[in-house]
């Protein structure tokens, strides 16, 4: 919900401040393999943050070169926990994880008025890779 929040107040037109799945929904995603998520744990459990990912493949377009890549749907990191090194190391899990199933690169979205997601992922080497364009009218 934290997420889901930020991301309302910043971009009211295109979010809503609600839960992004319900019980069933994330029932399903635990058990789907090309989905992984990524949880950060307190030594007594409780839940500071973590990474929703899902493997892409890119096949059958003519003008793209066919790829594997890991996506970074989600991260999210408790605001309680903040400043701990919590993001840095889901983020290590994700690098570890797309490794291990022998993926070559990660890829994700950051709202650009997400000045401290953006700084946060530029620190750990990630680029700019395309710009998202719009106008009202």
């Amino acid at each position: 919900m934290q997420i889901a929040q930020l991301h309302s107040e910043w971009r009211p037109d295109m979010y809503h401040a609600v839960q992004k799945y319900d019980l069933k929904q994330f029932k399903a995603l635990l058990k789907d393999k090309e989905k992984p998520i990524l949880i950060a744990e307190s030594a007594q459990g409780e839940v500071l943050g973590y990474a929703m990912c899902a493997v892409k493949r890119v096949r059958g377009i003519p003008v793209m070169v066919e790829r594997d890549f890991l996506w970074v749907d989600d991260l999210c990191v408790d605001e309680n926990a903040r400043g701990q090194g919590i993001g840095e190391l889901l983020m290590e899990a994700v690098t570890s994880l797309a490794r291990e199933r022998g993926i070559e690169k990660i890829e994700l979205n950051v709202v650009e008025r997400n000045e401290g997601a953006r700084k946060f992922y530029e620190r750990l080497g990630y680029v700019t890779q395309r710009r998202g364009m719009e106008i009202w009218i």
